[in-house]
């Protein structure tokens, strides 16, 4: 009698073939759900340093600005673009366009100095950074 140890090499192919399908079907997936994670993440740290500059000109009675860099990056600046706090990339292929505004600042009562809006286009979305005038809080819109 002879036993049977082991698999075949066409089993073997076959499952290799139905691993490989699977892969090449679910990368495309993976890409979206990183560059929509990506998009996610970049937006709430946006609008987190627009509260943190707002509650800091008020409570430090300080002016605090954030100004976009082209679509490269957006800087937060200290005391009437004295001191930088912080400079933050924005991802590769996302366009700003601040006709209407060209950046977000608070006076040193946490009120916003012009008020206007600033549109962000994505690889997927538009977002409206909206900034109303008087003490009301900057907000994100999704269009």
């Amino acid at each position: 009698m002879q036993f049977k140890n082991g698999f075949t090499l066409i089993e073997v192919l076959f499952v290799l073939s139905v691993w490989s399908v699977l892969l090449i079907l679910s990368a495309p997936l993976h890409f979206s759900i990183l560059e929509k994670q990506e998009e996610d993440n970049f937006m709430d740290t946006l609008q987190m340093d627009l509260l943190y500059m707002q509650s800091e000109s008020y409570g430090i009675r300080n002016y605090f600005r954030l100004t976009f860099t082209g679509n490269e990056s957006y800087i937060i600046t200290k005391d009437q673009n004295i001191k930088t706090l912080v400079e933050r990339k924005i991802p590769e292929g996302w366009k700003i366009d601040q006709r209407i505004m060209s950046a977000i600042e608070f006076n040193d009562r946490g009120i916003i100095v012009e008020p206007g809006n600033i549109m962000i286009n994505t690889k997927n979305n538009k977002y409206k950074v909206i900034c109303p005038l008087g003490k009301g809080r900057c907000y994100i819109a999704k269009q």
